[in-house]
């Protein structure tokens, strides 16, 4: 269930890394105003400025329904810590747009000083092999973002949209390569996937 709240009120949290084009931007706006429809923001109250709230999800939205002129926007408010709020930055801001990669290494620094390698590994698109090696460098974020690109570590973003039936499957398939090769996340399982399946069809 959503409220409405005062766009005067809510404000982006500063670790959000993500960021959209021009285009898509003109294109979210356009259809806001076209459909009069828009999904709903995520917030959470703002950790520090009594009243306000800090959005975690939607900051395109709210920029749009701000050229618009809207007053009120529709939110879900979550209560969430400090590092609940980054770890949700970092898995679901990927449905749109693409990071700022300075600011997701800030993003990643904060949330290794919060959570083991492997519980993040679990959650996030970043491996345990990425997050050992941002750890070891440092928390300089441009200078990490250099060396792991560099490296050929740098990490892209995949969105796919499965019905039900496909992420079953889709799971069925990782979780038995991740046992037979004993890979440690998702995105490795993946990878190896592919691999195997080039090798037979190449």
């Amino acid at each position: 269930m959503y409220e409405k709240l005062p766009i005067e009120l809510l404000e982006p949290h500063p670790n959000n890394a993500n960021r959209i084009s021009k285009m898509f931007a003109k294109k979210l706006r356009h259809n806001i105003e076209q459909l009069g429809m828009y999904e709903t923001l995520t917030v959470r109250p703002h950790p520090r400025e009594n009243g306000k709230f800090e959005i975690l999800n939607g900051n395109a939205r709210i920029e749009a329904l701000r050229a618009l002129g809207a007053s009120n926007v529709k939110c879900e408010i979550w209560k969430v810590s400090d590092s609940e709020a980054q770890l949700f930055l970092a898995l679901l801001n990927r449905l749109r747009g693409s990071d700022v990669a300075e600011l997701r290494m800030n993003l990643l620094f904060d949330l290794l000083r919060e959570y083991p390698k492997e519980y993040l590994a679990a959650h996030i698109p970043e491996t345990v092999p990425y997050l050992t090696r941002l750890e070891s460098l440092g928390e300089e974020p441009e200078k990490a973002h250099e060396e792991l690109q560099a490296l050929g570590t740098d990490i892209v973003i995949v969105n796919y949209y499965l019905t039900a039936e496909q992420h079953r499957v889709v799971t069925t398939a990782l979780d038995t390569v991740s046992q037979r090769f004993g890979l440690s996340d998702s995105s490795e399982a993946l990878a190896k996937l592919a691999s195997l399946y080039l090798e037979q069809v190449t």
